[in-house]
């Protein structure tokens, strides 16, 4: 598991060394969910239908993940 330090700027944005960038896949517009654990932050790459189809097998994806995918783009829908 690689470990990197990231910086935090005066408005709350993150700073991520390049190669942690490269190593997840990161690009700009890419959503991030963060997971609070006691004072440990867990960034997980959100999962768009684009990443879903890449992926060389689309039925390890669960039933419990494309209905949580599914309340979370009607709610953005309904946002706008």
């Amino acid at each position: 598991m690689a470990e990197y330090v990231l910086r935090v700027g005066k408005k709350g944005e993150l700073y991520t060394p390049k190669k942690m960038r490269l190593q997840v896949g990161m690009r700009p517009g890419n959503e991030f969910v963060a997971v609070i654990a006691g004072e440990k932050v867990i960034l997980e790459k959100r999962k768009t239908i684009i990443d879903l189809l890449e992926e060389d097998v689309i039925a390890t994806v669960s039933e419990e993940e494309i209905k949580e995918s599914r309340k979370i783009l009607e709610n953005e829908l309904l946002e706008r």
